[in-house]
């Protein structure tokens, strides 16, 4: 069972540093037990959801050609970083396998459009529509960005008061971090497909992801190696995982489940928030995990992390 978090305090609950602590306690123990937890009580409009998907699904909706003239490349629009994800990726042209290591296994069936915090600043040129529908889906996919940003803050902090840390430990560690937003559009099985991989298995090389979804198809493996399905009864409510980075500022105290999508018989679409760490964020244990075992990490910059999970992913030289 995944635990169900409501993000605020009730207005019932007079002690509200009580009150936040347990939920605090409750983001940690779930961060023990499974990766994973739903979060609601977050206080995002329900339009934001609507927009952004509605919007999404009027793109995906274009022709191919159209939608591939905005391919995404594997650079920003400014080419300050490197992999930071810009535009649309058709079917098969990605696979979650290879973030993790492991080469020529199956491509995935999933459309996606993505960005990135540059689509905060309107003056950006970024791959868009340029027209009334694609103005539409930045707008919509800008406020969608920037609500994740503050309940993945939120989350952070309630994390940094679990751990005994400064409340903006983690704040000031993610404040310039090149966080992404992927809109995915999973196609229903099909007879053609070699498969039902909408997604292959893989953590993810973040601090915390959110997600939503409209439907079936995103499953968890538990400790027993277990494959559950995961659902929640509307895509207003976060599922929320932790990354590797928190597995590994824990040592692995907190865990980074493993997780895939299994296509459905309908289509599904969900949004996905990739919460980051700042370049120069050195990402080792905390001393209270370290007391009674040995570190499995070494520390490292979250650049070089970033870097060696991506030089994976697209094939590109230097991939360890």
């Amino acid at each position: 069972m995944i635990p169900i978090i409501t993000l605020e305090p009730g207005p019932a609950e007079a002690d509200h540093a009580g009150a936040e602590r347990r939920i605090a306690d409750e983001i940690s123990d779930a961060c023990r037990n499974t990766g994973f937890f739903v979060v609601r009580g977050h206080g995002i409009a329900r339009e934001v959801f609507d927009d952004a998907y509605r919007t999404s699904l009027d793109f995906f909706g274009r022709p191919l050609d159209t939608k591939r003239a905005l391919a995404m490349r594997t650079s920003t629009a400014r080419g300050d970083n490197d992999y930071s994800p810009y535009g649309y990726s058709a079917l098969l042209s990605e696979n979650a396998y290879a973030y993790t290591g492991r080469p020529g296994m199956p491509s995935d069936y999933v459309e996606k459009f993505s960005a990135g915090r540059l689509i905060l600043d309107d003056a950006e040129d970024l791959p868009f529509p340029a027209d009334a529908q694609g103005a539409q889906l930045r707008t919509a996919l800008k406020r969608y960005f920037a609500a994740c940003e503050t309940v993945a803050g939120r989350i952070a902090e309630l994390l940094a008061l679990a751990l005994d840390l400064p409340r903006d430990f983690f704040a000031t560690r993610t404040d310039t971090s090149n966080d992404s937003l992927r809109s995915h559009l999973y196609p229903g099985v099909a007879p053609e497909f070699l498969n039902d991989q909408g997604m292959g298995q893989h953590t993810d090389g973040t601090l915390i992801t959110l997600l939503t979804q409209d439907g079936p198809g995103l499953q968890l493996r538990d400790r027993a190696g277990h494959w559950l399905d995961v659902q929640v009864p509307d895509r207003e409510s976060f599922i929320v995982n932790i990354g590797d980075l928190m597995a590994r500022w824990s040592n692995d105290e907190y865990v980074s489940t493993p997780h895939r999508v299994r296509l459905a018989d309908r289509r599904r679409q969900s949004i996905v928030f990739f919460k980051l760490a700042n370049d120069d964020t050195v990402i080792e244990c905390f001393p209270k995990f370290t007391a009674d075992r040995p570190a499995k990490y070494e520390p490292i910059r979250y650049e070089d992390f970033s870097l060696e999970k991506m030089n994976l992913l697209f094939g590109r030289e230097g991939a360890r």
